[in-house]
């Protein structure tokens, strides 16, 4: 078991390594000649971990079992922002490895919580890492939902569809390697779309990356802060919206529209057609509370529906960009944006939350249990886009379900106990379970920030974001004792 997870670490880790080296070109470029050696000596240590773990440890080609995929999940997760905390702590950006961490497993698990305060004093070099970081783990995300998370059969993740091309045997590393080539073309391809349309719009092409970066892997990072309150035009607004939902839908789906034109296969997937449905849905609500609320009546109705439209996106696809007059948002509308943070994006995208295909396997199960009160002798099977669901599946997603929120009560009640109020305390743990840590301004207005917040908070905030993209339950399962006796 340990042998072909060291094999993948070391194969991650040299990835790692060798884009630890792409800012050196940022700092070329703009005149920070001090920060070259902080990156080339990261890079360097990095990748020869490792090699030295890909070389020590050799990839069986057997069929990876259920237990080795957990704790590559597990050991992937938390061992990664180790190595990718390195330059912060060399450079000097973040001397703790407290505060490093907490960055690194931000960016990487996309989740865009920043401690840093004023990014105007912040070089371009770290800044560039830090978009870079949340790119990657974008990548990673992606990466993980559909080579790896379907062989744990967590929560449903076995009724994933991918439309890409199987026949590369049954090999993890394999699968890793055939799921990356397709989706980074597409993912770089739909960043590359989207720093041209921001450069068009009057965006310079520094900040354009930036905020594409942002943008295509849900993460919240921008040039002007970390959720870039205030920063944005109504046109920057109107490009990024799209994207956000390109990103938190099944990026197996837009590889195929791109590479062979496959455009029925979004008509066809109940997946998407759900998530379009609760976007629609929750404009609409939100939408309503701001035309009603007495604090936004100075706002023009054409303003107010732009506010709504970003609001709803942002919250659903878990970017975390925090829209206009976020601290003046009626309860309702916070009420809302919860309930989409808690909902999240599709399978196979860079979104956090419990994910469209849950909900929907609930539902019918909800419609099955009516039906057999009504019909107790009828049979009445669950399908989900043609296939079987097993009893076995739909009790994994109800497990699932109480998991998330007992995770995010056990978590609200840690905070409560450091002193934060109870809306502060659920925003907390809400936004960093469900990957959207930037809107927290909108969730919990008097939130100092992350800075603020002690050594065991911070911890506690980095515990949670890992804890999100493992599905909470991998971690539970990973601490069980019969899972290291078996």
């Amino acid at each position: 078991m340990v042998v072909r997870v060291g094999n993948i670490l070391g194969y991650m880790l040299m990835v790692l390594g060798l884009c630890e080296f792409l800012p050196i070109i940022v700092a070329v470029a703009s005149g920070e000649e001090n920060l070259i050696m902080p990156f080339f000596i990261s890079g360097l240590f990095t990748f020869f971990v490792g090699g030295a773990l890909y070389i020590s440890f050799k990839n069986p080609q057997d069929r990876a079992s259920r237990h080795e995929v957990i704790l590559l999940m597990v050991v992937i997760w938390f061992g990664l922002p180790l190595f990718a905390s390195m330059p912060f702590m060399i450079t000097g950006f973040m001397t703790k490895l407290t505060d490093a961490y907490f960055e690194t497993a931000s960016a990487l698990t996309t989740t865009g919580s920043s401690l840093v305060i004023n990014l105007d004093l912040i070089p371009d070099t770290i800044i560039f890492w830090r978009a870079l970081l949340q790119w990657l783990g974008g990548i990673l995300v992606f990466v993980m939902a559909i080579a790896i998370l379907p062989l744990s059969s967590i929560g449903g993740m076995n009724l994933f569809r991918s439309v890409l091309p199987h026949g590369e045997g049954d090999d993890l590393l394999a699968r890793i390697r055939y799921a990356f080539s397709p989706l980074f073309k597409t993912y770089a391809a739909m960043t590359l779309a989207c720093i041209v349309l921001l450069v068009i719009s009057g965006m310079t092409s520094f900040d354009s990356l930036l905020l594409s970066m942002a943008t295509l892997s849900s993460g919240g990072f921008t040039s002007q802060g970390v959720q870039g309150v205030n920063s944005m035009t109504w046109m920057t607004e109107i490009i990024l919206m799209p994207f956000m939902i390109i990103a938190a839908t099944n990026l197996t789906f837009h590889w195929a529209f791109l590479k062979r034109g496959r455009r029925k296969i979004y008509q066809q997937d109940p997946e998407i057609l759900g998530f379009l449905y609760i976007l629609m849905g929750a404009f609409i609500l939100i939408f309503l509370a701001i035309i009603l609320s007495s604090d936004m009546s100075n706002i023009s109705l054409l303003k107010k529906a732009e506010v709504a439209a970003f609001t709803a996106v942002s919250s659903l696809t878990t970017t975390g960009f925090v829209p206009d007059y976020a601290s003046s948002m009626p309860l309702p509308v916070i009420i809302v944006c919860m309930v989409l943070l808690f909902i999240g994006g599709t399978t196979g995208s860079t979104a956090g939350g419990f994910k469209i295909l849950r909900l929907n396997l609930m539902k019918k199960n909800a419609d099955k249990e009516v039906s057999r009160l009504t019909y107790p002798n009828g049979v009445t099977p669950i399908s989900f886009s043609g296939q079987n669901v097993s009893q076995a599946t739909q009790v994994s997603i109800w497990t699932l379900l109480f998991m998330f929120i007992s995770a995010l009560a056990i978590i609200t009640i840690l905070f409560g106990t450091m002193g934060y109020d109870l809306q502060t305390s659920l925003g907390l743990s809400a936004t960093s379970i469900f990957s959207a840590g930037g809107l927290i301004p909108l969730i919990s207005p008097d939130f100092v920030g992350y800075h603020s917040l002690s050594y065991a908070g911070k911890w506690l905030v980095s515990f949670a974001m890992i804890l999100g993209r493992l599905e909470v339950i991998a971690l539970f399962v990973f601490l069980m004792p019969s899972f290291w006796r078996n």
